[in-house]
């Protein structure tokens, strides 16, 4: 009982701190001073340069209305609250509670605290917090940006803002709108909430969540965060942006198209550049390019898209190439394209195919002119096999294959080097009558409806022409022969094989819901001599 009435005793002298910590308004000048005791006892009536001090606030007015016993005071005219050594407060109407150290003020209202200037039409500050609000609309201002709102937070201590609907902030290079967010004026960072657009000279960004440090141009932005410049759109889940380089990160499920060139690259990652309009995408990457009803889908583990000097666009692919259109696909470890000169070049085991028929060699190169095959390079171990029926196999090998197309189809063919051959004979009937053998130095091969018309041999020609039964299907395969149709791509979705095909899903979805929308630059091997 003794150790209670100890711990109340020591508790006494804080509850008394406490009461006497409320200290009364006093006040300090004013040029004229009304007071009737009779008609109200508790009003004190101030006119002229009038001065309050509560505790270490010193407020300034032109003249006020004094409530001793409620220790509130309501002041007009010139208002000026000296919050702090940095902080400020002015406007034409106050009401103070010195109680609470709650003041309101309207009319004009500006904080000012170092080069922040806060304006509103009425603001509640409260200086035990040292924070402030408004809810009818306010204007911040620093050396840099201008911030409008219809709600508005005011830290001090910590110089953050937070801002409610209607915001509107400019920047010296930038305007952002947006629902909610939080702006540090010492870091100079906006932290926004909500559906967010940020517009500047080259760019309009849409997102729903990030940050953007104002002093130095960049931005993290999240919530499927999409930027626009010129024709270029550039979508990710999250996008990294660097605004005065032009450079930036792009996180799950990046999209890039150019509607003007009909382009599209999807990625889980990508880097991007404004500068050549580059972008590099990995992860289940797939590149688009679409001519009318047709798309050519190419994926590799790499994909790096750019322009040069001259705006030419250029792609280059890193290993595990694969791609797909309606009217051919490939296999490559690498493959390079140059919008200049319009060559696909394919590089280390590429495959190509078209109908039935399969295109192999060491490097292979072709010309693509308006989405057609103008002409074809294939360089060591040429070979071209076409499907004939069961095992039956059209063939042409070579060192050298120079393909030239009209309309796609294979026109003429130039063999050079250890040239050979396989092609079956058939009668007017279609009945297969014989089997043709032959090899020399060098072949040139014409072509009709996808058949072989006129065969030329150059250099030592050797041939037979074998009756089609008597030739055992052992011989009917020249050496070197690979059969690779399993490689194939058979579908869209089936150039990332093996891998989740939903990246791409992604994309296919976009491009139709959109209708028709390291190394050096590799040297243009033994480029296909014009007819």
């Amino acid at each position: 009982m003794q150790r209670i009435f100890l711990i109340l005793l020591l508790l006494v002298p804080a509850f008394s701190l406490q009461a006497q910590e409320k200290k009364k308004i006093l006040l300090k000048s004013a040029e004229v001073l009304e007071y009737d005791r009779e008609i109200n006892p508790n009003v004190q009536m101030l006119k002229g340069n009038v001065v309050f001090q509560h505790k270490e606030t010193y407020m300034y007015c032109d003249s006020a209305y004094l409530y001793i016993n409620q220790n509130t005071m309501d002041a007009f005219g010139n208002i000026h609250i000296k919050a702090s050594d940095t902080t400020n407060l002015y406007g034409e109407k106050l009401h103070y509670d010195g109680d609470t150290r709650i003041a309101v003020i309207e009319e004009d209202v500006e904080l000012i605290d170092n080069q922040i200037i806060l304006r509103t039409d009425r603001l509640t500050y409260d200086l035990e917090e040292h924070t402030a609000y408004y809810l009818e609309g306010g204007v911040i201002e620093d050396p840099n940006n201008r911030l409008t709102s219809t709600k508005g937070y005011y830290n001090s201590d910590s110089k953050e803002f937070f801002f409610k609907d209607d915001i509107l902030v400019e920047g010296n290079n930038f305007n952002m709108v947006s629902d909610s967010l939080m702006y540090n004026t010492i870091t100079e960072i906006v932290d926004f909430y909500g559906n967010t657009k940020i517009i500047s000279d080259s760019t309009t960004i849409y997102c729903h969540s990030g940050w953007y440090d104002t002093e130095k141009d960049i931005t993290r932005l999240h919530g499927r965060a999409i930027m626009y410049n010129g024709s270029s759109v550039l979508e990710g889940d999250t996008l990294y942006y660097e605004r005065r380089t032009g450079a930036g990160q792009a996180f799950r499920d990046v999209t890039f198209r150019d509607t003007t060139e009909n382009i599209m690259l999807v990625g889980q990652y990508g880097v991007f550049n404004e500068a050549d309009s580059s972008v590099l995408a990995t992860d289940s990457a797939v590149f688009m390019n679409w001519e009318g009803a047709d798309t050519l889908y190419l994926h590799g583990d790499t994909l790096y898209s750019y322009k040069d000097t001259l705006s030419n666009r250029n792609i280059r692919v890193h290993y595990n190439v694969r791609f797909f259109r309606s009217d051919m696909q490939g296999v490559c470890d690498s493959l390079y394209y140059s919008e200049n000169d319009s060559l696909m070049r394919m590089y280390v085991g590429p495959v190509l195919w078209s109908d039935s028929s399969q295109l192999s060699a060491d490097y292979m190169h072709f010309k693509v002119d308006r989405s057609e095959i103008r002409n074809l390079f294939m360089d060591e171990n040429a070979f071209i096999i076409s499907h004939v029926e069961n095992e039956n196999y059209q063939q042409i090998k070579g060192k050298r294959m120079y393909g030239y197309f009209v309309d796609s189809e294979l026109d003429r063919l130039d063999v050079k080097g250890n040239a050979e051959t396989i092609y079956f004979i058939e009668d007017d009937n279609g009945t297969k009558t014989g089997i043709n053998k032959s090899s020399c130095a060098e072949m040139k091969i014409h072509f009709t409806d996808r058949e072989v018309d006129l065969l030329t041999m150059i250099g030592s020609p050797d041939g037979t022409i074998y009756p089609y039964e008597k030739l055992a299907e052992s011989s009917r395969k020249l050496a070197g022969f690979l059969w690779l149709e399993y490689l194939r791509p058979i579908s869209p979705e089936d150039v990332i094989r093996g891998m989740d095909s939903n990246n791409i899903k992604i994309g296919l979805n976009r491009l139709r819901g959109g209708g028709n929308q390291d190394d050096e630059t590799p040297p243009v091997e033994d480029a296909v001599p014009e007819q």
